[in-house]
């Protein structure tokens, strides 16, 4: 039994594309039939389970919202007991319906996905109709959230779902998960720019996202990173208005239902029957569904190369391939079908004897006590699919093993190769080596059957259905409690009070500002990111009041901070402190210019400069800085990494040197002053000083954060974690916020 108390969610309201169950009609009588699926099957698990293990956190019936031609009233007018789902079905026109489910879901999404763009079909009418299905699902679910329920959508159907559902209840708990492969950003990105956008911001109105894989979830960061321009920091996304987690929860199985499912009488006998058929003969087993990324062809190629290589084992090893129905009307499956048939009747043909057929296919459903059977009798599991984002078939195969302890054949792209390394791992695609772990899977000695299996299964036990759940519920509960710190963090109308009215009433008061990001856009070229008229008169009525010291603190050098604000009553800290200007006087260097160095630093930068298209050099008067906002963010990201570990290279012989690492850009520079130095050196030079506001958005503001008394008011712009006391979302807050430091200024000076 797993038991938690760390989330505090209410009740669990699921969405996928399908129901749990369905509604037959037989011998006029109608029943409600389990829909096949890994989804299905692992939440009727949980929910057979829910008295054991959440029965603290959530109320008895799980809610599903799915696709069904029935209605709510159909459904409760069959009685069931083992029905522990409150369904509510989501009718939706078979017109729209063929293009969303069979059109995008599975024309567009389902290769793309899978790796098999070519086959990909990009239909504007299709994303249309995807929009129109989704917002179906939404107008269902929005009639039965209530507060504190975990909303968890499930799958490729729903991506724009959580969006949805987000805009109309901002507070809500929702967690997505992808249960198949999240492509590479190479892949993703041959969709549409409209629809990757889109589903991108529909992921994201999720509080957590999961995936199988660490790669799945390493693709969609890079994606979301460079398609929306977000950055993510261990799997932390930080969108404009929210942080949502990225992570990988690789979905378990009920082990106990297959591994005491083996000690059953019912599975004894279908044993025995297969004892009774076979002999003596060596066992192999598969169960796929109709699908082109199962890799059945291959499969049928690797067996042929063990047939032809190994005669040796002729009339003594059978291969029982079973293929389950699916989408069998599409004409695409209709040909891999007959594919598949004629692969079977051509090695048949060629190895068959009298008494002996290398392969027995069945294109058939099993029942559970017919697959726990198989699994546990068969002496080798095959499973080699092309591509898979879990593929819970090789779990359960392995908790199945009891009586012919098997070996594991498994591809390597399938998702549930990270948990089962003692299988014998194939490149699905080679058939000489699938041929040969054929070979030596059925050549094994017992004590390495064993042993592979025995490692396996004490994984499989440990990280079961159930720890998948609770990981899921208890991650999200985790994001949430640090989306309320941050909440708690951005400047509401209570702090901007205190804020304003502390302002008021003080008699000498320090306003640090930071100039990128924070007065002003980050621009393509520092060049360009230049003050407006506006800008210039806040800052001119700000320093008007003689009971304010401001000072833009910045790593910009001293000509351009000259040129914008050297006539104004302000004092300027350039380059992070290493030169000062009190209002209308000279320059002054604050630290010993020694730029001996730049002679070694400055061609390693231009080197890389030249190397990354679209990167230049700042050369500053004590630092030299390399930009690459412009460039391929992946290509400047690796580039940006190599610079770093050259730069410490050389730091090995100048032990005065210092890197600094901003937005988008790398500076170096002497060690002994930063943001936080310079500030803290102006405020002592100060008397009586009885207000601090900083405010940066850089990480190089994080040194003047730190450095500042606990009293000041220190606001970090943007929603990323910071040494700030508090944060502001947008860079146009800054000026906001600006605006009413001058109105408290007038009203002081008017005395009210």
């Amino acid at each position: 039994m797993i038991t938690q108390d760390k989330y505090t969610f209410n009740r669990l309201v699921l969405a996928s594309y399908r129901l749990p169950f369905n509604l037959i009609t037989k011998d006029k009588q109608t029943q409600i039939v389990q829909n096949s699926g890994g989804l299905v099957s692992a939440i009727l698990s949980l929910s057979q389970k829910m008295d054991t293990n959440f029965k603290q956190n959530f109320a008895k019936k799980i809610l599903w919202v799915g696709h069904s031609e029935h209605t709510k009233k159909e459904f409760a007018d069959v009685d069931s007991d083992k029905n522990t789902f409150d369904v509510y079905p989501v009718n939706i026109d078979p017109k729209i319906n063929k293009k969303y489910y069979s059109g995008f879901c599975n024309d567009m999404i389902w290769p793309l996905f899978f790796f098999f763009s070519s086959v990909a079909v990009m239909d504007e009418s299709y994303f249309e109709n995807y929009i129109k299905a989704n917002h179906l699902f939404f107008d269902v679910i929005e009639k039965l959230i209530q507060p504190d329920d975990l909303i968890w959508v499930h799958d490729y159907q729903l991506f724009l779902l959580p969006r949805l559902i987000r805009k109309r209840f901002p507070k809500a708990n929702i967690g997505f998960f992808l249960h198949i492969p999240f492509p590479s950003y190479e892949i993703f990105r041959m969709m549409p720019p409209k629809w990757r956008k889109e589903i991108l911001l529909g992921m994201l109105g999720a509080d957590l996202i999961g995936f199988h894989t660490n790669d799945y979830t390493q693709h969609f960061l890079k994606t979301v990173s460079r398609i929306l321009g977000y950055e993510n920091s261990l799997r932390k996304i930080f969108a404009q208005d929210n942080i949502i987690k990225a992570d990988a929860f690789p979905i378990g199985i009920d082990y106990d239902q297959f591994s005491l499912a083996t000690e059953s009488i019912e599975i004894e006998k279908e044993i025995n029957k297969l004892t009774d058929a076979l002999g003596e003969k060596k066992f192999i087993f598969s169960v796929d569904r109709l699908d082109y990324t199962k890799g059945i062809l291959r499969r049928l190629l690797g067996l042929e190369y063990f047939l032809k290589n190994y005669p040796m084992w002729h009339g003594r090893v059978i291969f029982n391939m079973v293929v389950v129905p699916s989408r069998d009307t599409i004409p695409r499956y209709q040909e891999m079908k007959k594919e598949i048939e004629a692969t079977v009747g051509m090695i048949n043909g060629k190895y068959s004897t009298i008494g002996w057929r290398p392969i027995i296919y069945q294109y058939k459903s099993l029942t559970f006590n017919e697959l726990v059977a198989l699994y546990s009798f068969s002496h080798v599991g095959l499973i080699t699919p092309l591509r898979d984002g879990m593929n819970l078939v090789a779990k359960e195969y392995v908790a199945s093993q009891r009586h012919n302890i098997g070996v594991l054949i498994l591809s390597e792209m399938a998702g549930a190769v990270a948990e089962l390394g003692e299988a014998i791992i194939v490149n699905p695609f080679d058939k000489q080596e699938m041929g040969e772990a054929i070979y030596k899977a059925l050549e094994m000695n017992d004590d390495e059957r064993n042993h592979r299996i025995f490692q396996m299964k004490n994984r499989l036990k440990t990280y079961t259905v159930f720890s998948w759940t609770n990981d899921f519920f208890n991650q999200l509960q985790l994001i949430k409690n640090e989306q309320k710190i941050m909440e708690i963090k951005y400047i509401n109308s209570d702090i901007e009070k205190e804020i304003l009215t502390n302002y008021k009433h003080a008699n000498n008061r320090v306003i640090f500002l930071d100039y990128d990001g924070t007065l002003v856009p980050l621009a393509k070229y520092p060049e360009l990111a230049t003050p407006n008229p506006n800008l210039i008169g806040q800052l001119k009525k700000l320093s008007s009041d003689d009971k304010n010291s401001i000072v833009i603190i910045s790593g910009r050098d001293q000509s351009f901070l000259e040129q914008w604000f050297g006539d104004m009553n302000i004092f300027i800290i350039a380059e992070h402190g290493a030169l000062i200007k009190k209002p209308l006087e000279k320059w002054e260097y604050e630290i010993d210019i020694d730029t001996g160095w730049k002679d070694n630093v400055y061609p390693v930068f231009q080197r890389y400069s030249d190397r990354c298209n679209g990167s230049f050099i700042e050369e500053k008067k004590a630092s030299l800085a390399w930009h690459f906002r412009n460039c391929d963010a992946d290509f400047a990201f690796v580039r940006s990494q190599e610079l770093k570990e050259e730069l410490k290279e050389i730091m090995s012989n100048e032990l005065s040197l210092q890197i600094l690492e901003g937005n988008k850009v790398i500076e170096i520079k002497k060690k002994g002053y930063d943001k936080g130095f310079a500030a803290i050196k102006f405020i002592d030079q100060k008397k009586n000083v009885d207000y601090i506001l900083a405010i940066g958005d850089d990480k190089t503001d994080e040194d003047l954060f730190k450095a500042m008394p606990s009293t000041s008011y220190t606001i970090k712009v943007g929603s990323s974690p910071s040494n700030a006391r508090y944060n502001l979302k947008y860079q146009n807050d800054v000026l906001s916020l600006i605006d009413k430091l001058i109105g408290e200024s007038v009203h002081s000076e008017m005395g009210e």
